[in-house]
């Protein structure tokens, strides 16, 4: 019996000790992750170089400078000096330099200003203790002849060594043996040079046959001096230092104990195109000093004082900074590329933007414009722009590089607060390439700028026409379940309320058909795992509290005999709650800081983070491919072929966990992935955001930009976005009845300018239902109160725009302030009237807050 009682107890804490691994490695590991280094872009090696050759040139195109490669629209010189390069566009004449000519005579520019247009590299990077600094590859490279250029396919590569790489102090040996110095230095000089240097070498107390260098007394600048002259005297080479060294386990050699950066530009023509590469892969950098920001070729293309034109930024759906307007007390423009990282200390400020959703800029000068658009490493990128007189004579525009992620971490002590600037250990290894187009005559524009991107994403496969004849969508979000905080015999508990059934929203659709409504988009929120901000998906369960799995196919055979979709709402990036198999240790994101990445709503009214609206998770993008997964089988039982996703093509944020680092670039390359897998099995996708890397798998698209941040810095609002996706794809703006511009009038305006469909975030029940909640934003969603408005509108849309769905937008014009005109390739024009009064334009005559539609084909 005791012998039994010995095995039961043995073999319970084989169980409990087996049990206790398990669940560690779970809470360590947590559910499967991806191999991400497969998803980091661009990291084979770098092209084949040889000697730098030219070609010859018998036009002189660009004096001082030399033809390096061209093609049968533009021409690449380089100055071998300065390491400037010009691009020559064959077909209008104009020369576009890499660094502005007149730059030595700029009145206005500082000493640091000059370098930075004398530079195509700048950078910002932190020593050991945090501290942070700027180089320029002009005052730090081509200052100090540490460059190296050399000819590549079509063009050249220029390797720029930063920082002071003279041997300094370290040209005299750290350590040496008293042999060795006197036999190598103190018996080639006079008694006098002798004594001079001995003094300044002092035997180790642990071995007093070796000599220490006595720093704090050479390296004054005049003793170093001194110092150097007598060992040169004595004939102390390299080799002799490099002996010394390796035998007293020295390491190290020129600038190793400052701050130095070894960085290759690739330059090269492409048809019609400038392409510019860094692989990041190919950095060095030495000990203690890291990288943070790289600003590639800040002042190509500058615009000076005298010229006429404006920069095109993609600020929402885009704006115009005029050259030289004066707004030199405004701040500059700088935004980062796919909305803020969450993973940021800086999305906590509650900034009000709208996001930057295509990696493209441009700027026009006079008859001509360049176009920029970032191919690689645009998930870490930041465009910037300035306008002349502020730091110098220029305009300028350009992409800078976030090649590590930074925080703050503060430190409580006594009565103090101190913040430690942190910068992840790990680099972003991919590259970074933007592409340079260049226009002129009447391409020479802003339209001219979006023709150009959606030929090539046209070419690309990315944007797909489409065909077919029929009415403008109607997008109807609707408000299905909410959670809210309920009691039982006074205690709390989390519950459930629904604002919106399965047949409720039924009736809407019959409602709307009677009015005839047709092509209905819903998008259905809150209909699986406890509402909106629901379970994290790896399985899929209807909400009861909304009807049956019945009424919920009832309701998508209703839209689609109507004509419409049903598509059903899912959210990834954001875990409301720690439940399902969602580990936090495990499966968030981490901050630079190595906490979880965990996020409160920030509540602007009050400044501060409102832990009322609940907190929630970063996923992390290792883990994403797996809830993707685990969703779709679980999806699949619903026999529904379209789906809606809320994040994926919205939101993108990076993972600093210390051993898996994902950079913002490669979770864009793994959301892309899974925008894929789901879009093979689901093919009828809405997405919400729209997002560069999206627009592949989009069918519909809600929750594009319809305005711009209306920084001050910017001088005109433009559909640059909406110029490039119409007619490739159907989309609406942000719900009309929960927007802050409540004037009907005028979002049916913008929506005709925009060629927008309308959208509306509707419930059945009363918006009073949502108070303390975490929604009680969505102030009016109850349908009843804006149905006749929204019909009405659609009707308008639909007669202005049915027409013109599959047609390419050609031009966007401003004739005045607040008069628009919209010209589409069928030759339709639409003309837009903001102001109080009525105007005629091109003998057309609009009223008054209207719009006109004419010609067409």
């Amino acid at each position: 019996m005791r012998k039994r009682t010995k095995w039961y107890v043995a073999l319970t804490c084989i169980l409990v000790v087996g049990l206790s691994a398990f669940l560690i490695y779970i809470v360590n590991n947590g559910v499967p992750s991806i191999n991400t280094v497969s998803y980091v872009k661009g990291t084979s090696e770098p092209v084949q170089s040889t000697e730098l050759t030219f070609l010859t040139d018998s036009t002189d195109a660009v004096p001082g400078m030399k033809l390096v490669a061209q093609t049968d629209e533009l021409a690449l010189y380089f100055h071998q000096d300065t390491t400037e390069f010009a691009v020559l566009n064959k077909q209008s004449g104009k020369v576009w330099h890499s660094n502005p000519a007149g730059r030595e005579q700029d009145s206005k520019a500082s000493p640091f200003e000059k370098e930075l247009m004398a530079s195509q590299i700048a950078i910002t990077f932190r020593d050991a203790m945090g501290r942070i600094n700027t180089f320029t590859n002009f005052a730090q490279s081509i200052s100090r002849d540490q460059f190296k250029a050399e000819s590549i396919e079509n063009g050249m590569r220029i390797t720029y060594t930063l920082g002071d790489m003279s041997l300094g102090i370290d040209v005299l040996p750290k350590l040496i043996s008293k042999v060795r110095m006197e036999e190598k230095i103190l018996s080639k000089l006079d008694e006098a040079k002798a004594r001079y240097v001995s003094t300044r070498y002092y035997p180790l107390a642990s071995n007093p046959e070796v000599l220490e260098r006595l720093d704090a007394a050479v390296s004054r600048q005049l003793v170093l001096t001194r110092m150097i002259d007598a060992f040169a005297e004595a004939g102390y080479t390299p080799e002799d230092l490099i002996a010394d060294n390796e035998e007293n386990g020295i390491s190290g050699g020129a600038g190793q104990d400052r701050p130095n950066f070894s960085i290759p530009l690739d330059i090269q023509l492409d048809s019609d195109s400038l392409v510019l590469k860094i692989s990041a892969n190919q950095i060095q950098e030495s000990d203690g000093y890291r990288i943070r920001m790289l600003n590639l070729v800040g002042f190509f293309g500058a615009a000076g004082t005298e010229e006429q034109g404006y920069m095109f930024v993609p600020d929402g759906t885009g704006s115009l900074i005029y050259l030289n307007n004066g707004k030199i007390n405004q701040e500059v423009y700088a935004q980062r590329l796919y909305g803020e990282d969450e993973n940021d200390n800086s999305g906590r400020r509650g900034q009000v933007t709208e996001s930057v959703r295509l990696p493209v800029f441009g700027l026009k000068s006079e008859e001509d414009a360049w176009f920029a658009v970032i191919e690689k490493g645009d998930g870490i990128a930041s465009i910037n722009a300035d306008i002349s007189e502020r730091s110098n004579n220029y305009n300028n525009i350009f992409a800078s590089f976030a090649i590590r992620g930074e925080d703050e971490l503060t430190l409580y002590k006594a009565n103090t607060v101190e913040e430690i600037q942190l910068l992840t250990e790990a680099r972003y290894e991919g590259d970074v390439q933007v592409r340079y187009s260049f226009l002129s005559g009447e391409e020479a524009n802003y339209s001219g700028m979006a023709k150009n991107y959606r030929d090539t994403l046209e070419k690309q496969d990315v944007l797909k026409p489409i065909t077919g004849e029929a009415d403008m969508p109607f997008y109807m979000s609707v408000l299905g379940a909410v959670d809210k905080r309920k009691t039982f015999l006074g205690v709390p508990y989390k519950g459930m309320t629904s604002m919106t059934t399965f047949d409720e929203a039924g009736e809407i659709v019959d409602q709307l058909k009677a009015d005839d409504v047709t092509n209905i988009r819903m998008r259905y929120l809150g209909w699986f795992n406890e509402g909106i901000n629901h379970i994290i998906p790896s399985k899929v369960k209807a909400d009861s509290i909304l009807g049956g799995r019945k009424d919920l196919d009832s309701l998508a055979g209703k839209l689609e005999e109507n004509g419409g979709k049903l598509y059903p709402d899912v959210a990834f990036q954001h875990v409301f709650q720690n439940e399902g198999n969602f580990a936090p240790a495990s499966d968030a994101a981490r901050f630079v800081t190595r906490e979880e990445a965990a996020r409160t709503p920030y509540n602007r009214a009050f400044n501060s983070m409102d832990y009322d609206l609940g907190t929630y998770y970063l996923l992390s993008p290792a883990k994403l491919p797996y809830y993707v997964d685990q969703f779709m089988d679980g999806y699949e039982k619903m026999g529904n072929d379209a789906v809606a996703l809320r994040d994926l093509g919205d939101l993108l944020h990076a993972d600093y966990r210390s051993n898996r680092v994902i950079f913002r670039d490669t979770a864009k390359n793994i959301v892309a992935e899974q925008l894929g897998k789901i879009k093979e099995r689901y093919p009828n996708m809405l997405i919400t955001g729209g997002n560069a890397y999206a627009l592949a798998y989009a069918d519909q698209l809600v929750n594009v930009p319809t305005a711009n941040s209306l920084f001050s810095i910017t001088d005109q609002e433009v559909p640059f976005y909406q110029m490039v996706i119409h007619g490739y794809v159907d989309y609406a703006g942000s719900p009309i009845n929960i927007m802050d511009e409540q004037d009907l009038q005028m979002n049916l305006l913008r929506s005709i300018e925009l060629g927008a469909a309308p959208h509306f975030l509707w419930s059945y029940e009363s918006s009073a239902k949502l108070k303390f909640t975490p929604y009680d934003e969505m102030f009016s969603t109850q349908y009843t109160s804006w149905y006749d408005h929204a019909v009405d509108m659609y009707k308008k849309v639909n007669d202005a725009l049915s027409g013109l769905r599959s047609t390419k937008i050609a031009n966007h014009i401003q004739h005045t302030k607040g008069v628009v005109e919209v010209q589409y390739e069928n030759g339709t024009s639409i003309y837009v009237n903001y102001t109080n009064e009525s105007v005629t334009v091109n003998e057309t005559q609009v009223e008054a807050k209207n719009f006109k539609v004419g010609g067409g084909s």
